[in-house]
């Protein structure tokens, strides 16, 4: 390669085919350098130089080689190797300038190190480049699967800066607002989805924690490598449960149990197996979940569809949010399988979609909140209304009481005429419709409620649904015996059958339990 091309704020990526010795490094047995020892060298391609890539062994051990030429010795630049697979060593024209982890032809011996590679290129013109590479951990082999590039000593520092602090900055505001969600679950305990997203967002902000390495390694300088690739996976497993949770609890009754619990249990059993399993066993889980994730994709997709259809508030909301996760989502593995290779697309996906999910959160919460003012105006409207009703209904019976006096004396008194009992029997069925339409009104009311009290307990019956709602809007036993025209005790004993069925422990309040809901 010529670095003619290398000018300040520019690098050169380095393309092309170089050297490659399998199992073969340019050292004697006592460490001491010696080139001829290489022989029988192969090509390998850059960049993604993995040894896979040429259907070696994952596990072991060569030497890469390449040559630079200096078109201007009297600039620094600096050889960055952005991602290494295993541990490394650079020897340029014979010397070693770079060291990453501990470079072993025996497993147990071999130690990988977390952040990029970078060695100051010695002013001479002409440089034999050989990096030596061990690597019993990744899937993929040992080598360099990202891009690689020679750039100049000032841009390179400046860029790495820059770099580092964009995305510490980006992972924070991520964190940040799970934490937001999280207190916000606190003031709204029934809407679960805060929760789960909350926690996605602290446990999604940690992977680009581990994934970008820069922030990590400042505030952690000896973290190892095998802890960073663990929390990496868990943190990408547990992911993909609390996403589903998040979709789940933000358009619920659409999942039966049975999907819910398949798609909550399989990613925690990926969290349990890169935890207990060696670090290199461990990768080979990542294709399973790589397909895991898209499957999950597709079931947002189905989920957002329904609530569309049943026109549920924000869902095309939704919809566009899953379409920029499933980008981010998409393109994270894209980078995992070494097929395509961008700097923070991801981050800046991530944070986009976690700004517009809690905007979200914020709009459906403000709704939520205007919607329960007009439901409070509402019941007292109601309220106000059924004690009207309950002080009619009193007059109500008592009338009918002195109609049915007034038909025993018609056979013996000619001042009870048959038009006047007429005319009452219309007045008193003009009571009891004003009394259906009082119950109407409740029961369209409470509608919400009593289709969530249905989803959360089917076994109840239409008395036990009407009883509910009395009880949740505040009435007493006595206002519902005499809207139910039942006595006070038979009103105690369904109370006591309720509880019963909702399985209520003594301490719980049936009240405050149903207004929960």
């Amino acid at each position: 390669m010529k670095t003619n091309q290398v000018s300040k704020g520019k690098e050169l990526v380095i393309k092309g085919n170089s050297l490659f010795y399998w199992k073969q490094w340019p050292l004697t047995d006592k460490g001491v350098f010696q080139k001829e020892v290489l022989t029988q060298p192969d090509t390998i391609q850059w960049p993604t130089a993995v040894w896979k890539n040429k259907e070696y062994n994952p596990k072991g051990y060569g030497t890469f080689r390449f040559q630079i030429e200096l078109e201007n010795s009297e600039k620094q630049l600096v050889l960055n190797l952005s991602r290494v697979l295993g541990a490394a060593e650079v020897w340029v024209n014979g010397k070693k300038y770079g060291v990453h982890g501990h470079v072993s032809k025996i497993s147990s011996e071999s130690e990988n190190a977390i952040p990029p590679l970078s060695v100051e290129l010695p002013k001479e013109k002409s440089l034999d480049v050989m990096i030596l590479v061990s690597n019993f951990s990744s899937r993929f082999g040992g080598g360099f699967p990202l891009k690689n590039t020679i750039t100049q000593k000032e841009s390179f520092y400046k860029i790495k800066e820059q770099r580092a602090t964009l995305e510490s900055i980006i992972t924070i505001l991520i964190m940040l607002f799970g934490i937001f969600q999280i207190i916000t679950y606190t003031n709204f305990r029934k809407e679960k989805y805060f929760l789960y997203f909350g926690l996605f967002c602290l446990i999604g902000g940690s992977r680009q924690l581990f994934v970008g390495e820069a922030f990590i390694l400042k505030v952690f300088p000896d973290i190892s490598f095998e802890l960073v690739q663990r929390l990496r996976y868990v943190c990408y497993y547990g992911g993909l449960a609390l996403i589903f949770l998040y979709h789940h609890y933000l358009f619920y009754g659409y999942f039966s149990k049975k999907v819910v619990l398949f798609f909550t249990v399989i990613p925690c059993l990926g969290v349990i197996y890169v935890i207990i399993f060696p670090v290199f066993y461990g990768t080979y889980s990542a294709p399973i979940f790589q397909v895991f994730g898209f499957l999950d994709i597709l079931l947002w997709y189905w989920l957002i569809g329904k609530a569309i259809i049943d026109k549920k508030p924000f869902a095309k909301f939704v919809l566009l949010n899953a379409i920029i996760l499933t980008i981010v989502f998409t393109n994270d593995m894209l980078n995992a399988m070494l097929i395509i290779q961008t700097k923070f697309l991801v981050n800046i996906g991530l944070l986009t979609y976690v700004v517009l999910q809690v905007y979200l959160n914020y709009r459906i919460v403000q709704a939520a909140q205007l919607e329960l003012k007009k439901m409070a105006q509402q019941v007292q409207d109601k309220e106000a209304e059924i004690s009207k009703l309950l002080f009619e209904s009193y007059h109500h019976l008592k009338s009918k009481k002195e109609l049915v006096n007034d038909l025993k004396k018609t056979t013996y008194d000619d001042t009870i005429s048959v038009e006047k009992i007429i005319n009452n029997l219309r007045s008193e069925l003009l009571e009891d419709n004003q009394l259906n339409v009082i119950k109407s009104d409740i029961e369209h009311l409470n509608y919400d409620f009593i289709q969530r009290l249905k989803t959360r307990v089917p076994k109840l019956t239409q008395t036990d649904l009407e009883l509910c709602t009395y009880i949740r809007i505040g009435l007493n036993r006595k206002e519902i015996s005499r809207l139910r025209h039942i006595t006070v005790e038979a009103v105690k004993k369904a109370r006591y059958r309720l509880r019963k069925k909702l399985e209520l422990s003594a301490d719980k309040d049936l009240e405050d339990f149903l207004k929960e809901i």
